[in-house]
């Protein structure tokens, strides 16, 4: 048999880290939300979860929405503004193997993420190379413009 607090001590097998002092943590038997500003903790046992649903944030698409529909009751809301889509494609990796009763909505969750993954990656490059063009033209005006006034 095993306690309570023995089993609240042992280390998460997935941890995923967002916002401010916000963690999800799947251990073997639930997925718990911490928030440790709010010092406030939600177990969900994986036995209760029905299904995993994921949204876009309402105003900013990348800060996701996550709700759980459990086995007794309407979805409700577990994580706002999770932004952390490289850890929690962890967490979906696991869930086949700890709760193969769990479906996710949408069905390619893994796959849209990972989609996120790329946008977002795209988008920094863009905006990188946009600063480094600017920067490089900035710099090249200054250099005729001097060259320009000694002659």
């Amino acid at each position: 048999m095993s306690d309570p607090d023995e089993a609240a001590d042992q280390a998460p097998l997935v941890l995923v880290r967002y916002g401010l002092a916000r963690e999800i943590q799947l251990f073997p038997d639930a997925l718990v939300f911490v928030s440790r500003e709010e010092n406030d903790e939600d177990r969900f046992p994986l036995s209760d979860i029905r299904q995993i649903i994921m949204q876009p944030g309402e105003r900013i698409p990348s800060k996701l929405l996550l709700l759980l529909e459990l086995a007794d009751g309407p979805p409700i809301i577990v994580a706002e503004g999770m932004t952390n889509v490289r850890d929690f494609r962890q967490i979906l990796a696991r869930l086949p193997e700890l709760a193969p009763h769990i479906t996710l909505d949408p069905a390619d969750m893994d796959a849209q993420l990972a989609q996120a993954v790329r946008n977002r990656r795209q988008t920094n490059l863009g905006c990188y190379s946009v600063f480094l063009t600017v920067f490089v033209l900035i710099a090249l005006i200054c250099v005729i413009g001097n060259l320009l006034i000694r002659h």
